[in-house]
């Protein structure tokens, strides 16, 4: 059976057709894997104790490739002759690797962020990967796992703002991403309001739609995250977005 006999339509309903910045929101289209015109940011949930056949269709070809994780300790990453792009690893957490800044004119480049509350060193780190490898030929894909991993560190209006800015950050070089999501522990209204910040929702391997919220329930969700977050329409303007720039909008 093709992998994508496994995902299942997922119905989003962003609040009113606007975001938190007021401008108008296109409603993700529930899809399978193979029906993304990439780029796009795709939402990808299952269940947080599998790895989805979706996950690798969504990684594409021959591309250079950014690979984002959470863990207790560093993964282990493919040698040049495995590969026939370029590959990045970017570890989060407190793991023993070396701490040298990463050369983006290698094949293989690792990176580590020791703290995973510390969202601006994350942010600045996955944009650094889109400035070398966002504009080449062969294009970058990203898979950031999860946003249950931030979500458990990190209050939610701190993820949605963060998500926010690297929404923007792959659009303005074109990057192919995925986030990894189990929805599992999480409000319905919660579930919804991230939702509404992607291109498109994939639902790999669950046997149980996703939860859903009324637009009400969603529009106070992400009212109350604006005020908090202040997010910013300006961030839609963030083309090369330098490390200062992201720690202005991600920082206290």
């Amino acid at each position: 059976m093709d992998s994508t006999d496994n995902c299942q339509s997922v119905p989003v309903q962003p609040p009113d057709g606007r975001d938190c910045t007021g401008k108008s929101v296109q409603q993700a289209v529930p899809t399978t894997p193979a029906a993304v015109d990439p780029p796009a940011l795709v939402l990808l949930v299952h269940a947080s104790d599998t790895v989805p056949d979706a996950c690798e269709e969504l990684c594409g070809g021959e591309t250079a490739h950014l690979s984002v994780t959470f863990a207790d300790e560093e993964p282990s990453c493919p040698t040049e002759e495995e590969i026939s792009g370029r590959f990045g690893q970017l570890t989060i957490g407190n793991v023993l690797a070396d701490d040298s800044a990463p050369d983006f004119t290698q094949s293989v480049v690792t990176e580590t962020v020791p703290d995973p509350t510390d969202l601006t060193a994350i942010g600045i780190a996955v944009s650094r990967f889109c400035k070398h490898w966002g504009d080449t030929d062969e294009g970058l894909t990203v898979c950031f796992d999860s946003l249950d991993a931030l979500l458990r560190h990190t209050p939610p209006a701190d993820v949605f703002q963060f998500t926010h800015v690297l929404a923007n950050r792959f659009a303005s070089v074109d990057a192919h991403a995925h986030v990894h999501f189990d929805p599992t522990h999480h409000e319905d209204r919660v579930v919804s309001a991230f939702s509404v910040l992607f291109d498109a929702v994939v639902a790999a391997d669950c046997d149980e739609p996703l939860p859903e919220a009324t637009d009400e329930d969603v529009a106070s969700m992400l009212a109350e995250w604006t005020d908090t977050a202040l997010i910013d329409s300006e961030q839609d303007a963030i083309s090369e977005a330098t490390d200062e720039e992201i720690e202005r909008l991600l920082g206290d």
